[in-house]
């Protein structure tokens, strides 16, 4: 996806077919679009996100490069968190697609399960946003 900061890798681990598919958001951004080597040499990401990645694609606002090697940290499902500030942050991860509740968290640095679009996902790349961020 192409941004101010130039071009933004995601790469997808997981579906969720009724909210959008789990995206890592590599650190790095590059000046053309990357190729599936240069996607294969990523070693930094900056956070998981769920995004309507179908539909981006249809409507060209993402492209695909192609079919990478997801590194072994990214496999599982990450822990993470969901809420917000007044009600409260709770932790949960996921194993064959049964979400497991691991209880109230004051982890600031968990992801946050949400579904953001191209606009908002653009926006947290190029201002540098942190989970720490919405806490």
């Amino acid at each position: 996806m192409v941004s101010d900061a130039g071009f933004v890798v995601g790469l997808v681990t997981h579906d969720r077919p009724k909210l959008g598919t789990l995206l890592w958001i590599a650190t790095p951004t590059f000046d053309d679009e990357p190729t599936c080597i240069e996607v294969e040499g990523i070693t930094s990401w900056r956070w998981p996100v769920l995004f309507p990645l179908a539909a981006a694609v249809s409507r060209r606002i993402m492209v695909p490069i192609g079919m990478v090697s997801i590194p072994d940290t990214l496999r599982p499902f990450p822990t993470m968190r969901s809420g917000n500030r007044s009600a409260g942050w709770s932790a949960f991860t996921e194993a064959g697609g049964v979400r497991h509740q691991l209880g109230p968290t004051s982890d600031s640095s968990l992801p946050i399960y949400k579904v953001v679009n191209d606009t908002r996902l653009k926006e947290m790349v190029v201002s540098g946003w942190r989970q720490e961020d919405e806490w």
